[in-house]
């Protein structure tokens, strides 16, 4: 227990060795959030119809959430802001002119990337997967298919209204003007996706 005490500190002392890695990785966690959502959103209603297999929708929207979230939610991250601080640390090594290896900052340079990549694929994995549990218990015999999509699509506003409040809190703005754009948000993705559904199925027969 206390060797992982002395983990947990080394490892927060080390990302916290720039200021900005919090609200970097906050700032991953929602918007990997929201593409989470928005995605699982267009997947639901352009999947969904009378018939639906409640396993089907929950194997579509989740795989294109893990997929989403695995390769750009996470590799993508780490890849790209890795780049950033083997940058940051190679501009320190010619400041003060000798090799940082093992040092603190090379230690940072290659956790944090680890660390707002990790919170990055929590974003947009986390959510799409609250989003389908009402397809699950559908899959069960608990709720009828036409219930689980409504259900569905409540759960994804009510946790795009909550981003929302979550960034109201984070930049001391109105927490209801806040909760509104995130509701407005997904409002927007549903009545996109529909309209999209209605052009290109509308004049389909049958």
């Amino acid at each position: 227990m206390r060797r992982l005490r002395e983990m947990y500190l080394e490892y927060k002392r080390i990302v916290n060795v720039y200021p900005d890695t919090p609200s970097i990785a906050r700032r991953m966690f929602v918007t990997n959030g929201f593409d989470g959502l928005l995605a699982a959103i267009g997947v639901n209603i352009g999947g969904f119809s009378g018939g639906a297999d409640p396993v089907v929708m929950v194997l579509s929207i989740m795989g294109g959430s893990l997929s989403m979230g695995v390769l750009s939610g996470v590799v993508g991250v780490y890849l790209s802001e890795r780049a950033e601080r083997l940058k940051e640390l190679s501009r320190l090594e010619k400041k003060v002119s000798r090799s940082l290896r093992r040092s603190i900052y090379w230690k940072a340079a290659n956790i944090i990337p680890l660390y707002i990549a990790l919170w990055s694929g929590v974003g947009v994995i986390a959510f799409p997967l609250i989003s389908v549990l009402p397809y699950i218990a559908a899959a069960y015999g608990m709720l009828a298919i036409e219930e689980a999509f409504a259900a569905s699509l409540a759960i994804a506003l009510a946790l795009a209204g909550g981003l929302g409040l979550y960034l109201g809190v984070v930049s001391g703005e109105s927490k209801l003007y806040s909760t509104l754009r995130g509701l407005m948000l997904a409002v927007g993705a549903i009545i996109l996706v529909h309209i999209f559904k209605f052009a290109v199925a509308g004049p389909l027969p049958g």
